[in-house]
């Protein structure tokens, strides 16, 4: 029989932690690892929550290009210089109508203006949620910076401009 006293549980773990194992070793706190995801989420939600904002508090241009100049930007150069739009005109109004649930005209604006509003939308949402909970952006973010993701969004936006360019043409 052993004639060694029993310790308590507590101090036994406390002896293991104080051992001398490197700190690495040790599992991370839970608050430890949701810092660097919040402070991603931040870089998400903060900016994405400005635009929708801003766009909110502007008047849509009447010709549907143009709205920008609310926030004391120059005139399109590229309109000025051809009589045709450039491959963003209308996306600040299209933002505007978005952000103001105007959809179908937001659509009819700048069809790749709506797409990109609301997929800013959802990077708002997601962006505070991310924030709030300290849930991790990252395999979403690796999922999304793949070459299709990007080849797909610059296709948006081409597409897009001949609709707006189309539009302008033609008066309508």
């Amino acid at each position: 029989m052993d004639d060694t006293p029993a310790q308590p549980v507590a101090a036994v773990d406390s002896a293991a932690e104080s051992a001398s194992l490197p700190r690495e070793t040790l599992p991370a706190s839970a608050p430890r690892r949701a810092l660097p995801s919040r402070l991603v989420a931040l870089f998400v939600f903060l900016p994405t929550t400005a635009v929708l904002l801003t766009a909110a508090g502007l008047t849509p241009a009447e010709r549907g290009i143009g709205t920008h100049t609310q926030l004391g930007l120059q005139p399109c150069g590229f309109e000025a210089a051809t009589g045709y739009p450039c491959a963003t005109c209308g996306m600040t109004t299209s933002f505007t109508l978005a952000a103001d649930g105007r959809f179908l005209d937001a659509f009819a604006v700048q069809p790749a203006g709506l797409i990109l509003a609301v997929v800013t939308a959802m990077a708002a949402v997601l962006g505070g949620w991310a924030l709030w909970s300290g849930m991790s952006l990252a395999a979403l973010g690796t999922a999304l910076w793949r070459p299709r993701v990007v080849v797909l969004l610059i296709g948006v936006v081409l597409l897009g401009w001949a609709y707006t360019a189309g539009r302008t043409a033609w008066g309508v």
